[in-house]
């Protein structure tokens, strides 16, 4: 065999490994962003709370100015939800409006509980219909004992 039918096979040997890696890590590379597609999908579908059984109770207050954003923050912060992005997607599916209270939550409800809570309120869910912007706040002067021997 000569030098050049030598060189010849080597290159084309090298073109098919080229033309083989690259396929591999295409396919590799689909399959990691499936199973990362996969894994948000069960997440966004899959109803699980943050806590079994009863749960704790925990006051939560939205305010007229929150955004779905904020509410996600301050719901995560609470140990209410595990996943904004999840929350933030399942809000927009169920068209939720959210209803400024101050409502009373459990780490054993779900997204969507915790949606349709927010969406349509109930007494059951409700603390307080004043958020604590409305709420009257006493001075120090105000806490005053009442002397009622001057009163009269």
């Amino acid at each position: 065999m000569s030098n050049n039918l030598l060189e010849n096979i080597s290159y084309a040997f090298l073109k098919v490994a080229k033309v083989c890696v690259k396929t591999a890590i295409f396919f590799v590379a689909i399959y990691l962003i499936g199973m990362q597609l996969f894994k948000f999908g069960y997440r966004l579908f899959y109803e699980r709370a943050v806590a079994d059984g009863n749960g704790t109770e925990v006051v939560f207050e939205i305010k007229n100015d929150d955004t779905v954003d904020t509410i996600a923050d301050n719901l995560e912060k609470a140990g209410l939800i595990d996943d904004k992005l999840v929350f933030k997607f399942r809000a927009k599916i169920y068209k939720t409006d959210f209803t400024p209270n101050i409502y009373n939550l459990k780490t054993s409800m779900t997204i969507k509980n915790m949606l349709d809570i927010f969406d349509s309120p109930t007494n059951d869910n409700i603390v307080s219909t004043l958020s604590t912007e409305d709420v009257f706040q006493l001075s120090p002067e105000d806490n005053e004992p009442i002397d009622e021997s001057q009163e009269e």
